[in-house]
Formats: C-alpha cells, structure tokens, sequence
C-alpha cells in the first residue's frame, strides 16, 4: 500500500474525501488543501479516472527531515532513484516551501535536481534530462518546517484538463472547481439543473457527466502513469471498461445552459459533441432578463463575472441586481446558488443567503451562495 495526496481547490476537501471513497480500499483523510489515502496501483488509476474534483494525485515516494540546507543533498543522493529514474527518462522538479528554515526554493530545487541527477550518473555512466514541457517524471516537493517529502505526480496533466474542449471563455471555471459546485449544491441528479450564465459551458458539461455517472478522466489523452515503468495497461483496460459500462443513460436529466453571447454557446456546444452527449444539455442563447424556468423546481448555479477592473462597479452592480430580480420574480420553488469573488456586488442580488460556503478560485477568495427562491416579500 503506497501513501496518496489528492490536491483539490480549496474549500473542497470535504467533497473531494467523500466523492473518492466509493474508488478506494482505505478510508480518506481531509487535510489541507486535499485528501490523504492509502492504496495500491489500482485505487491510484481508480481515483485519477473518476475523482472530479481532485487536480494531482500525488504517490509519496521519500520523506526525511533535515536542519540545514546541506543535508538535502545528501538524504536526496541516498534514495534508490533508479528505481524511479534511468538516463531515458526526462524529469522535472516542482517545489514548495512553507519553512522558516529553508527559505529559497529556487536553492532547495537546485540541489534536488543535482543529487538526482548525481545518483543516476553513478548507476548508469549518463545522466537524465529535465524537460519543463512534456517530462516523463514529475515530482513534487513538500517542504513543510524540518521536514521534507518527496512525490511522484500520477496525473501529470492537471486532472481538471479533462479533454473535452479545446477552446474555453476567457473567463471560465476551472473544471475541477465547477463540478465541485454542483456537488456542493446537494443536485439529485434527477430535477432540472440550470446555468444561466454559462460561458462555454463548463458548469452544464461537468453537470451532465456527473447526472449520467461519465467518468471525467475518459475522454484525456493520458495520465502521468502510464509514463511509468510499471505501468499495468491491462489493469488500466479493465478499470476503463468497467467504468463506461457503469455510464448510464436511461433517464434523460433536464440541464440547460444560457449565455447572452452566441460565440459562448457554440463553444459549450462544441465541447458537449467532443464528449457525444449534445443532445443532453439544452444550450440556448438567452439574456439574463428572459430566462423562465421549464418547472418549479430545480437547481441554478451561476458563476457571474467579479469585475475587478476600475470602473466596472456600476455596471457588476446592476448585473447582479438583475441577477436578484430574476430569481425573485421568475424563480419561486428552486434553489439558486451564486458562485462570486466580488461579496460587496453580491450585495445588490437583494436577497439573504443561507449558506455562504468558503471557496477559493485560483488565488481569488470566493463564496458560493445558496439562496433558496420561495414566495413573500424580499428584503
């Protein structure tokens, strides 16, 4: 059994533990800014297909703790690295630092990558290369106090680069972050799920995969692991099989997706074929104004613009309050969530949360807002 670190964005670790436990063996630990696990190689290839809101899993593979800059070469030299490495194989190195004693993290990497690099020579007679682009090993260094801890990355890519879209609105939401949304919501997968300002789509999309159990990691080109030695395609084959025969697609889920720009739900729409499931998600090009929803009842998460540059105020303000007079006029009986980093604009929806959940988008605090619609007056 091998020790996991699924990172996830923050403010989702609780999700990211429950949604992960029905793919692994041992019970997962939420800790900051991910999940802790124990597993073998097939919960490892079981949690990079299927967990959606993770973003690198992580297979510790060294820890030491040190005292002073000079002994991370040395703890580094003396791990078996050919049992990770050999001269074929490029590498790169990502470190961070929280550690009043070891500062620079430039430094820290620098002697990682000699001592690495030392100790292969030595075995091999050559060295292997660092590729900042495209490396066949990517580890991942924690430096936490005194204490150091040595990662391989399992997912290489991001896991929220699921493969579906190849061109995104400038503005939209991390893919990880967006299905956490919705499984903050508590959606039943079964009523009507809406997003009325959905850019190219990725809120809907991420909405239909989970409705109709798609496994998010199907539809990339590759993960870090198969890049590994021990690679086990024909374990990977089953786990695959196995998941797409557990797709499926008997009761058709009301999702629909609106923007005001056209160019916004050709890319939603795009995206949606990538993945052969267009004729699941009604996209529509509406304005905010009109919107109706088809019954009464249903979720509706939106993620509006936070207008963080000068002189925007004015005019996020009275997005937001439109965004109020919708709910409050057409929405009666269906919970609306508002996903948004600006809380003073969120002002003007002129309704009372009840909940505000703490999230973060990228380095951007957030809060996602949970205001259930119901008939009376509105303060």
């Amino acid at each position: 059994m091998n020790k996991y670190f699924l990172t996830c964005p923050r403010g989702l670790e609780e999700v990211t533990s429950k949604q992960i436990s029905q793919y692994i063996q041992s019970s997962p630990i939420v800790d900051l800014g991910g999940v802790k696990f124990q597993g073998d190689k097939e919960d490892m290839y079981n949690v990079n297909l299927h967990s959606r809101t993770g973003m690198h899993l992580l297979q510790e593979i060294y820890s030491f703790n040190i005292n002073s800059e000079k002994d991370i070469y040395k703890n580094i030299y003396n791990f078996s690295w050919d049992t990770i490495l050999n001269p074929n194989k490029t590498f790169i190195i990502r470190t961070k630092s929280k550690s009043q004693v070891f500062q620079n993290t430039n430094f820290i990497t620098l002697k990682i990558k000699d001592a690495i690099v030392d100790n292969i020579r030595v075995k091999f007679g050559k060295r292997p290369s660092i590729n900042k682009l495209n490396p066949d090993i990517i580890l991942s260094v924690l430096v936490k106090d005194k204490q150091v801890k040595i990662y391989i990355d399992s997912s290489g890519v991001p896991l929220f680069k699921r493969g579906y879209r190849n061109k995104v609105h400038k503005a939209a939401l991390n893919e990880s972050l967006a299905a956490g949304l919705i499984l903050l919501s508590n959606w039943d997968r079964r009523s009507p799920f809406y997003d009325i300002m959905c850019g190219s789509g990725t809120i809907p999309i991420e909405a239909a995969m989970i409705a109709y159990n798609i496994p998010v990691g199907m539809f990339r080109d590759e993960f870090g692991f198969q890049k590994w030695d021990n690679y086990d395609s024909s374990l990977w084959d089953k786990i695959i099989t196995d998941a797409k025969e557990k797709i499926c697609f008997q009761n058709d889920v009301p999702i629909y997706g609106s923007d005001y720009f056209k160019k916004n739900i050709e890319l939603g729409r795009e995206s949606s074929r990538q993945m052969n499931i267009s004729q699941k998600i009604n996209f529509q090009s509406l304005d905010i104004k009109d919107f109706q929803p088809h019954k009464s009842n249903g979720i509706i998460i939106i993620n509006p613009p936070y207008g963080n540059r000068i002189g925007e105020e004015k005019i996020i303000q009275k997005l937001y309050k439109n965004i109020g007079d919708v709910l409050k006029t057409n929405c009666i009986g269906l919970d609306a969530y508002i996903f948004t980093g600006n809380l003073e604009a969120a002002k003007s929806i002129g309704l009372r949360s009840k909940q505000r959940i703490i999230l973060k988008n990228g380095k951007i605090d957030c809060r996602l807002l949970h205001y259930p619609i119901t008939s009376g007056k509105f303060k």
